[in-house]
């Protein structure tokens, strides 16, 4: 799940770095070839984050509990 937070975080940054630009700048994204580039990457980082948890959850250890029944583990328990 270390990929997971790690993508998420940089999908967080580049949308604050999109958004905040598409406020400063009048015309952002200035040329057909800039919008393509940040939809591309706008793309494939959220592709690869919800890739990343969902591989990441179908990996993760099962613990189970005292009636029985199994429970996702927890992180740092």
């Amino acid at each position: 799940m270390h990929v997971y937070y790690f993508l998420g975080g940089c999908l967080v940054a580049w949308a604050l770095l999109v958004s905040f630009l598409g406020i400063v700048k009048e015309g952002f994204p200035a040329s057909k070839g800039t919008e393509r580039l940040v939809a591309l990457v706008s793309v494939i980082l959220a592709l690869a984050t919800i890739s990343a948890a969902a591989i990441g959850g179908a990996h993760e250890k099962k613990k189970t509990n005292a009636s029985g029944s199994a429970t996702a583990a927890l992180p740092g328990r």
